[in-house]
């Protein structure tokens, strides 16, 4: 399960003996951000390769207002 990245939820992870890892996460507005993942075994998570979405294969191109 994933959670805000507080020292609250640090701390109670710890006290009950679960591993964590950060995550790269995008929110609604694509700001992106980190989130806490939390469970008992994480040896799965860090065996994934990154994972990044696609590039796009098209050009964006800015246009000024005149």
């Amino acid at each position: 399960m994933t959670y805000d990245h507080a020292d609250e939820v640090k701390n109670l992870a710890k006290k009950y003996g679960f591993q964590m890892r950060l995550i790269p996460m995008n929110n609604t507005h694509h700001a992106q951000l980190s989130e806490l993942v939390i469970g008992k075994d994480l040896s799965w998570l860090d065996a994934l390769e990154k994972i990044q979405e696609k590039a796009p294969d098209y050009l964006l191109v800015e246009r000024g207002c005149s």
